[in-house]
């Protein structure tokens, strides 16, 4: 029987913390030993936002029917207007609306 506090699910989210954590601040440490940026490491940290959004909708779109790509059409048009997250939460919102009617 699954319960709630079974000691390898705790383990598993506190040694996912701890590397997090090590991960996160070894990236402050790299950083900090730069004392101005050079221009491809800020060029390549500013694309890592689009490279995991790419990575996680990619899947999704390639596998999925018409509400998937009709919701990547929405998430293009209001990426013109909007702040990329603000696109991605209500092309998440329309996505939704459209499963919880059925489709």
């Amino acid at each position: 029987m699954f319960s709630l506090l079974d000691t390898t699910l705790v383990l598993l989210i506190v040694v996912g913390g701890v590397v997090t954590l090590a991960n996160r601040l070894a990236g402050h440490y790299i950083m900090a030993r730069f004392e101005p940026i050079p221009f491809r490491v800020e060029a390549a940290l500013e694309a890592v936002p689009v490279a995991v959004m790419i990575t996680l909708v990619v899947p999704t779109i390639v596998d999925g029917g018409w509400v998937e790509w009709l919701t990547l059409f929405v998430a293009l048009l209001l990426s013109f207007r909007l702040p990329f997250i603000a696109a991605v939460f209500v092309a998440l919102l329309f996505l939704l609306g459209l499963r919880y009617l059925g489709y």
